[in-house]
């Protein structure tokens, strides 16, 4: 991609300059990130162009690092009512009346309108959780449970994104995608986990 490092230097500066602003006014800073992706998405026109997914694939893959600095399986153990009972609620009545209004406001076919109703129903943990911070409400009782429903609604984007992937590869065996993403997934874990254990912390002992 030709064009990628100078649309990687625009962006960042970009980030940057706009974060430095709205942190001014107290504005969430991941409002900087979708003006961004705005003004980059206008200043190169990427209607139909490859180079657009190729620079995508970079915002899942931050998009799923953030995700992995918020989960915690201590969050899990201690809130478990918090995350799976009312996570789940959340995500199925927002994620069916969302995709309900798509399919009768724009006509999507079932597949897409659900794709988009269960895109709704997710929240963002950044904004929400500043918020409670902010007023000191993380520790009373229906911020606990927003922290639960927030947790829920991390660990279900990637079920999602596999969801996006299986109605999006039209010509391919869901069974074989499926499990193709399951062995993936299986070998990076390990992987990572020896990576961590054998290799890092004798990197970091060097240091």
């Amino acid at each position: 991609m030709e064009n990628f490092l100078q649309i990687f230097l625009i962006a960042a500066s970009s980030v940057i300059v706009l974060n430095v602003i709205f942190k001014k006014f107290e504005i969430p800073t991941i409002i900087a990130y979708i003006v961004t992706g705005i003004i980059i998405s206008q200043i190169y026109h990427f209607n139909g162009n490859h180079e657009l997914t190729d620079i995508a694939e970079f915002g899942i893959v931050f998009l799923m690092f953030t995700i992995g600095l918020e989960f915690s399986f201590k969050h899990l153990l201690a809130m478990k009512q918090e995350v799976f009972l009312n996570g789940s609620l959340q995500m199925l009545t927002c994620g069916l009346i969302c995709s309900f209004i798509v399919i009768l406001l724009l006509g999507l076919k079932n597949e897409t309108a659900m794709i988009a109703g269960f895109t709704l129903a997710l929240s963002s943990t950044a904004i929400v959780l500043k918020i409670l911070n902010d007023n000191a409400d993380i520790n009373e009782a229906y911020g606990k449970k927003a922290l639960g429903i927030l947790l829920f609604q991390d660990i279900a984007v990637i079920p999602l994104l596999l969801i996006v992937e299986i109605f999006s590869s039209q010509n391919t065996n869901v069974s074989q995608l499926v499990l193709t993403i399951f062995i993936s997934a299986i070998i990076l874990l390990a992987l990572l986990y020896l990576i961590s254990k054998y290799l890092v912390d004798r990197i970091f002992r060097f240091v």
